[in-house]
């Protein structure tokens, strides 16, 4: 008896998802740039707002499909650091606008936290990927209180930003605010042009923050994929957006 429960028990683990999860393949395609293949395989002119641009190339999704020339793309970087980087690696496309701003709540000046340069600095260091409006954020990359500056930047609101730049269609906001991610999901939500597709950072986010952000989405027809670091939310194709 005591053997057949055994042999019982042994099945029931076999049959986990976990164990399910182990003996498939590792993925080598993500949600997003699948996303962007079909776009860029129907010929499709794409808008992408990316909030958070870095240099443009460290840990950059959509750097490929912006060089390629057929994608109108906006790039928003608020750490000065990044941004003198950035303008170098876009010089010269004419499909590109950069802006120099951060993404808050309101149009005026914010607070930014980021990590002071040294004689160290290479052309990838943390002193370009890791900007944030939260100091603890910093720290929780390892940083100490001493190795961290708080700079002025300007800030505008998601919302003035689309209106002033006379966006009348998002296809992709791509979103990696170190913290912020879900305040900046809910201004697009909020915005008269909602995006088509939103990719942003789930590794970051708030416990309190993470099924009702879901949650809000969905309400706004979105469906959810996601990677080991992202979310993609993509509006249901071909229905009208129902808000309950």
């Amino acid at each position: 008896m005591i053997r057949r429960i055994k042999s019982l028990v042994r099945q029931m683990v076999a049959m986990t998802p976990f164990e399910v999860r182990r003996t498939l393949p590792a993925a080598t395609l993500e949600p997003l740039h699948l996303v962007l293949d079909s776009y860029y395989a129907r010929g499709e002119e794409v808008t992408i707002l990316q909030v958070g641009a870095c240099d443009g190339i460290t840990n950059d999704p959509i750097r490929q499909y912006v060089t390629r020339g057929s994608t109108r793309a906006i790039l928003i970087e608020p750490n000065p650091f990044a941004f003198a980087r950035l303008k170098k690696n876009y010089e010269g496309l004419p499909n590109v606008t950069l802006l120099q701003t951060a993404i808050g709540d309101k149009d005026g000046e914010a607070h930014l936290y980021r990590i002071k340069k040294n004689a160290t600095d290479s052309e990838t260091d943390q002193t370009l990927q890791v900007a944030s409006f939260y100091e603890k954020h910093l720290m929780h990359h390892g940083k100490k209180s001493h190795e961290i500056e708080r700079i002025t930047v300007p800030c505008r609101s998601l919302a003035s930003l689309v209106a002033e730049l006379g966006l009348t269609k998002i296809d992709l906001l791509q979103i990696d605010a170190e913290g912020f991610d879900a305040a900046v999901v809910r201004m697009a939500l909020n915005m008269p042009v909602q995006p088509e597709c939103i990719n942003f950072e789930h590794i970051h986010l708030k416990k309190a923050d993470r099924q009702p952000l879901f949650d809000d989405l969905k309400a706004h027809g979105y469906l959810l994929g996601y990677d080991d670091w992202n979310i993609l939310a993509r509006q249901t194709p071909h229905e009208e957006t129902k808000v309950h």
